[in-house]
């Protein structure tokens, strides 16, 4: 008695469309890991350009703070505080208005600067990596 079971000619081709199929399935798999890939670095590429972007701006906004912090401050601010004080008659009035002023330019341009800052951390870029490893556990 032959236990072997027989070989038919018909299981031979079922075979190689199985094989056939694993390695369509492997090239696609493939495929679709080097698209998410090329997203990646696509993203990684457009956030390095906003924070180079963010940067400069950075650098930018940090002399138009200098500019208001000693320029601004010199030469307009001891004019208005003399204008106030001729309008008002108040000497106190005229410094405290130009000085509330020159606090509220500084604070505009600071919280410009820290929308920059933020950029320049990468934060979209961090999270599709963050996304990616929790994808991959």
């Amino acid at each position: 008695m032959d236990t072997r079971p027989s070989l038919d000619e018909s299981d031979e081709p079922h075979a190689h469309e199985s094989a056939a199929s694993d390695f369509a399935a492997a090239r696609d798999a493939l495929a679709q890991a080097v698209r998410v890939a090329e997203s990646a670095l696509a993203l990684l590429r457009a956030e390095l350009r906003l924070a180079r972007s963010s940067a400069l701006m950075l650098l930018w906004l940090s002399f138009v703070l200098v500019f208001l912090g000693v320029g601004a401050w010199l030469a307009t601010s001891a004019a208005i505080a003399v204008g106030v004080y001729l309008l008002s008659g108040n000497l106190f009035f005229g410094i405290g208005s130009v000085a509330v002023a020159n606090v509220v330019g500084i604070v505009v341009v600071l919280r410009a600067m820290r929308t920059c800052w933020r950029d320049l951390a990468l934060p979209r870029t961090r999270r599709a990596l963050s996304r990616f490893g929790e994808a991959r556990a």
